[in-house]
């Protein structure tokens, strides 16, 4: 077998595998022995089959099969042996790819592009700096989170007359049909010209309704008609409706029921006591958008600093063959800035951690795996799950191969953000609650 290699340019070599009959011929010739031996056909005991007739029906998967494990032995061998720092898997060279005859073909000659991996080099210290998020609550920032408060302990209350997001509850009929005690949203009807007959009308007032027009919706005008979707077709869209309840949804008051709802019973007195708390609650959660703020600032830094060049070409051909073309180079090309940039981060990611010896222990992945669970359960309202359910779920999360690898990275991430944080000087600046916010939903 012989290999030549030619440099491409500084991150990409070509190389040239030569495979010779010498290389292949006792392989073939040992496979189709083995073909042969487990060979059942018509007129032969088993392992008698003429070798010609072996030759015949299996020779060419023989070959194929021989010459691909040489290739595949030989190229990583001499990736091996010479300590080539590669991105992904070698690329078959379609352009420089001699055509192959494997019928008359003794010697075949296979030519792929090998990316080859930027080196890092990143020393961090005092003399750079990063900034580092501070909260800055202003006035406009608490009235917003108490607002939001108020919202989200709110109830709904009945009015005399229908407003501009009231809650029905109404009784529909039409001819000898009638569909009782069903529930209606104003917020649900777009086009306000439908809307304006709904509003000022009274509990016990009727109108007419076209509810095709009105809730074109068909997911939501199943559910006021309490008949299945495919039903709806058969239906007369006029009904009459009859109002029997309104209700307003109203935001809860600045009171002593707030104050334990919010914070715990006893936990305030007064309003002031209660927006003191508030503000320290909010100081509380600007930590976590902080954080999230400087690990985007820390990867862009050192990313910036780094100013690591890649094999660009061969890496959008790469993504296009490992994804199985399952995006276009239109898409790869489009989203290619995203994905580098990526890119950089983890080799300079993996470099960090290699070069400071940061250990990640399987305590550090099961504790963010809880983390996630936790977080997962809380989605559907579940704040309180007993620690076993909680680690029997980790646990599943980490049997699963994505999953698990996601957590792993994660938790990579995380040390790697913590050790620039004590490398670099952190510049402290100031900034509102609603700014941060803003910033970091930018970068989503």
């Amino acid at each position: 077998m012989n290999i030549e290699q030619k440099q491409g340019d500084a991150l990409s070599l070509t190389l040239s595998l030569t495979i010779e009959s010498a290389d292949y011929a006792d392989r073939v010739k040992k496979s189709l022995n083995d073909y042969r031996r487990n060979a059942e056909i018509k007129g032969f005991r088993k392992g008698m089959v003429p070798m010609g007739l072996i030759q015949k029906m299996h020779g060419r998967t023989a070959l194929l099969e021989e010459v691909n494990k040489l290739m595949s032995e030989g190229l990583n061998k001499y990736i091996e042996d010479n300590h080539i720092k590669m991105i992904g898997e070698p690329l078959p060279n379609d352009e420089l790819q001699p055509k192959i005859d494997w019928e008359r073909d003794e010697a075949f000659t296979f030519i792929f592009d090998l990316m080859l991996s930027p080196k890092v080099e990143l020393t961090l210290t005092a003399d750079d700096h990063i900034s580092i998020k501070q909260p800055k609550i202003v006035k406009k920032d608490k009235e917003e989170y108490v607002e939001s408060l108020c919202k989200q302990h709110g109830q709904l209350t009945d009015v005399d007359e229908i407003e501009e997001e009231s809650f029905i509850k109404a009784n529909l009929t039409q001819g000898d049909k009638s569909v009782n005690d069903t529930y209606i949203s104003l917020k649900n009807i777009k086009d306000q010209d439908l809307k304006q007959p709904f509003i000022g009308i009274k509990c016990g007032d009727t109108i007419d309704v076209d509810v095709v027009k009105t809730f074109p919706n068909g997911v939501d005008r199943a559910a006021m008609l309490k008949v299945k979707k495919e039903e709806l077709d058969d239906l007369n869209p006029l009904w009459q409706v009859t109002i029997v309840e309104i209700k307003r949804f109203a935001p809860a008051t600045l009171n002593q029921e707030l104050f334990d709802r919010v914070l715990g019973p006893g936990e305030a007195d007064s309003q002031e006591v209660f927006m003191k708390k508030i503000e320290e609650r909010m100081r509380n959660d600007f930590a976590p958008e902080s954080d999230y703020r400087f690990m985007l600032d820390a990867r862009d830094y050192v990313i910036k600093k780094c100013a690591l060049e890649l094999p660009d070409t061969l890496l959008k051909r790469w993504l296009f063959q490992s994804n199985d073309g399952k995006f276009s180079m239109e898409e790869i090309d489009r989203d290619y800035d995203l994905f580098a940039h990526d890119f950089r981060w983890q080799l300079i990611r993996t470099h960090l951690t290699l070069e400071h010896n940061l250990q990640i222990t399987k305590e550090d992945v099961m504790s963010h795996a809880m983390r996630v669970a936790q977080y997962q359960f809380a989605m559907y309202g579940l704040n309180s799950v007993p620690q076993e359910h909680l680690e029997k779920y980790a646990q599943s999360l980490l049997t699963n191969e994505k999953e698990s690898r996601r957590i792993i990275e994660k938790v990579e991430d995380d040390k790697v953000i913590e050790l620039i944080r004590s490398l670099v000087t952190l510049d402290p600046e100031k900034v509102s609650f609603s700014k941060l916010r803003e910033m970091n939903a930018q970068k989503n």
